[in-house]
C-alpha cells in the first residue's frame, strides 16, 4: 500500500505559517519578478483571483477584495517542506519525495486496521509541527493514490483522508473523476481520450490496454493497470541524477551594461556548479545564452556553448568559461532580461576520463567542498566569486517578499512575553 501526503496550497499555507494573523484569509503567491499569480488557497480563489493570470491584470481586484499577497519566497518553501517531509520519514518505513509539496510513503506490512488511523495521524502530526494543511491518499498504487487526492479536496466528510484498499471504492471514486486528473494525462492525451469518449478516469480504466498503447505508448498502458490495482510504478528512494543542469532568471530591470551583463552569468555558472557538486557530478559542456527585450536591433535571443575537457564541478572553470561565452554574445546597446547557464554530459565523478592535455581542475580538489560547506553553515554567498559581488542589479523584482523565517539570523521571528 502506499499513502500519498498531499499539503493543500503549499505556498500560500507556508506564508501563513509564522503569520497567524492572516490564517484562514484569502492568500496568493506570484512567481519570479512578481509577474503572475502561481498559488492561491480557497479564499484567494472564491474572491475571483485566477491562477497563472499576470498579477497586474488582477492588482485592483486583489487590493479590493484584501488578499493577501506575497512574492515567491523559495528559500521557506524549501525549508518547510524538508521539515514535513522528515516528520514523514519519522513515521512510515520509506518516503519518496515527489515535489516539494506531495511524498509518496511506503506502507508495507501495516495492517489494513491501522491505515485509516495511520493516515489520520500523519495529517494531524503535519500540522502539529509545521501548521500545514495535508491531505493523505491510501491506495494500493500510486494512481490510485493521486486519484484519492481528489476525494479528499472533494468530500468533507472524509476529513482530509482517504482509504481506497477495495476495487469498489476506487472504481466509485474513478467515476467522479474527469479523465484530465489521472495522474499522467496531460492536455493532448486528454483531448485525444475525450474525442473517444473516454471522460472519467473509469472509462480510461476500461480501455483497452493495446489501443492504450498506439495513443499513448507504455505509460497510459501502465496507468490503466495500475487503475485496475496492479502495482507498476515502484518507490524511487534515490531519485537518479540530472543530466541537465539549468540556471536561469529574468532580470528585475532590463541590464545595459556589459560588466552587469557579466555579473549575472557569473552567478548562474555559480549556482549551476553547485547543484553539479551535490550529485558527485562533472560537466563535460556548459552554454549560455542572452535574451534582450523586443523591438530593438540586438536581436531576441542568442546562445554559444563551449566543451570542458576532462569534466568540471569547479565553479571558478565553469563561471570562466560562461563569461568567456557572456562576451562573445554581448552586443552594446542591447536592453538584456534574461540570461541562462546550462550544464550538460554530466557523468558521476568516477565515470570521467581525465584529459591527459588539460589536468585542470586536478589541483585544489577540497577547496569547492570547502565553500559549500561554509556557505550551507553561514548561508548562501558567504563565500563567494568576486564578480558575483554586484548580484543584487540583476536581483528579481520582489515587492511583496516575506521574511526567511528558518534561514536568516536577523529575521528569525521575535516573541515578545
Amino acid at each position: 500500500m502506499y499513502a500519498l501526503c498531499d499539503q493543500r496550497s503549499f505556498y500560500a499555507s507556508c506564508e501563513a505559517v509564522f503569520r497567524p494573523d492572516i490564517r484562514g484569509q484569502a492568500i496568493c503567491v506570484l512567481s519570479n519578478n512578481d509577474g503572475c499569480v502561481v498559488a492561491l488557497n480557497d479564499q484567494a480563489k472564491a474572491a475571483g483571483v485566477k491562477k497563472f493570470e499576470p498579477f497586474f491584470k488582477q492588482r485592483q481586484l486583489i487590493q479590493r477584495a484584501g488578499v493577501h499577497t506575497f512574492s515567491s519566497n523559495y528559500a521557506l518553501y524549501d525549508n518547510i517542506s524538508s521539515r514535513i517531509m522528515k516528520t514523514l520519514q519519522d513515521h512510515t518505513p520509506s518516503v519518496e519525495i515527489y515535489s516539494i509539496d506531495e511524498g509518496f510513503c511506503d506502507l508495507s506490512g501495516i495492517p489494513a486496521e491501522d491505515l485509516k488511523p495511520l493516515g489520520r495521524s500523519l495529517r494531524q502530526t503535519v500540522w502539529n509541527e509545521q501548521r500545514i494543511p495535508c491531505g493523505v491518499s491510501i491506495a494500493p498504487t500510486k494512481t490510485i493514490a493521486k486519484l484519492g487526492q481528489y476525494a479528499t479536496k472533494k468530500i468533507p466528510k472524509i476529513d482530509g483522508v482517504a482509504v481506497l484498499t477495495h476495487p469498489h471504492q476506487w472504481e466509485w471514486l474513478a467515476r467522479r473523476v474527469p479523465v484530465a486528473e489521472v495522474w499522467g494525462v496531460g492536455r493532448r492525451l486528454n483531448a485525444t481520450l475525450t474525442s473517444m469518449g473516454v471522460v472519467s478516469a473509469h472509462d480510461l480504466a476500461l480501455l483497452d490496454k493495446s489501443l492504450a498503447r498506439k495513443i499513448g505508448g507504455l505509460p497510459l498502458a501502465r496507468t490503466i493497470r495500475e487503475l485496475n490495482g496492479e502495482p507498476c510504478i515502484p518507490m524511487e528512494l534515490n531519485p537518479p541524477n540530472k543530466q541537465q543542469i539549468i540556471c536561469s532568471r529574468s532580470f528585475g530591470t532590463k541590464l545595459y551594461q556589459l560588466e552587469d551583463v557579466l555579473e549575472s552569468v557569473s552567478t548562474f555558472a555559480s549556482r549551476a556548479a553547485e547543484k553539479l557538486r551535490s550529485q558527485d557530478s562533472l560537466a563535460g559542456r556548459v552554454s549560455v545564452w542572452l535574451m534582450a527585450g523586443q523591438h530593438q536591433r540586438a536581436g531576441l535571443s542568442e546562445a554559444s556553448s563551449v566543451n570542458l575537457p576532462g569534466g568540471s564541478d569547479d565553479s571558478r572553470r565553469i563561471a570562466r568559461e560562461a563569461v568567456a561565452i557572456a562576451k562573445r554574445l554581448y552586443r552594446p546597446g542591447g536592453r538584456y532580461i534574461k540570461a541562462g547557464v546550462e550544464l550538460v554530459d554530466i557523468r558521476p565523478r568516477e565515470f570521467w576520463q581525465m584529459d591527459l592535455l588539460n589536468r585542470e581542475g586536478e589541483t585544489n580538489k577540497s577547496l569547492m567542498p570547502v565553500v559549500d560547506k561554509i556557505n550551507r553553515i553561514y548561508g548562501r554567498d558567504t563565500v563567494m566569486l568576486a564578480r558575483q559581488s554586484g548580484a543584487s542589479r540583476f536581483s528579481m523584482k520582489q515587492e511583496f517578499l516575506s521574511k526567511s523565517y528558518l534561514s536568516k539570523w536577523n529575521e528569525i521571528p521575535v516573541i515578545s512575553c
